[in-house]
């Protein structure tokens, strides 16, 4: 069962990018305006749903986590474990175009689409997308994780510590 989900200005949300296959990051964003911080999950290859879960459950964000946000092009993740696991409303988004068939649904804020499944009631998803889209294809939490993802921070010496 997830938590009362109130959406206030500042919700802090983890962004989860699965669009490298090497490389697992969350993050943690307040509203769509500020950084809180960045998790590294260990994935060679990416790790499972109840893996995910559990280590969302032991970061030093989660007690003020209310949702999670996930850009999962292949569908690799089964949000409904860690929406059990970690107790969080999860959202799916996908910036294709023709994902209805799969559960997907259209919203519109300002000019901009998405692709997004949730349980969630359709008003507070609109809420949580006005309130944590800023700027680009995708709202802040997933865009700043797939910035991360795509980095060059994890090279041969693995000198990012981002967990620490």
């Amino acid at each position: 069962m997830t938590r009362r989900l109130t959406v206030k200005k500042e919700i802090r949300t983890l962004g989860l990018d699965l669009c490298n296959p090497r490389r697992l990051v969350g993050a943690v964003v307040r509203g769509g305006t500020f950084l809180d911080g960045v998790l590294v999950f260990p994935s060679k290859p990416i790790p499972e749903s109840k893996s995910i879960g559990s280590a969302i459950l032991g970061a030093r964000f989660f007690p003020e986590l209310r949702l999670i946000m996930t850009h999962d092009p292949k569908g690799q993740l089964d949000t409904k474990v860690i929406d059990r696991l970690t107790g969080l409303p999860v959202i799916q988004i996908d910036s294709a175009r023709n994902k209805s068939s799969t559960g997907f649904k259209p919203y519109k804020v300002g000019t901009k689409w998405l692709q997004v499944k949730s349980l969630l009631p359709p008003w507070v998803l609109q809420q949580i997308l006005s309130t944590t889209w800023a700027t680009g294809t995708l709202p802040e939490p997933l865009r700043i994780a797939h910035l991360v993802a795509r980095s060059r921070f994890f090279g041969k010496n693995m000198g990012f510590q981002a967990n620490k």
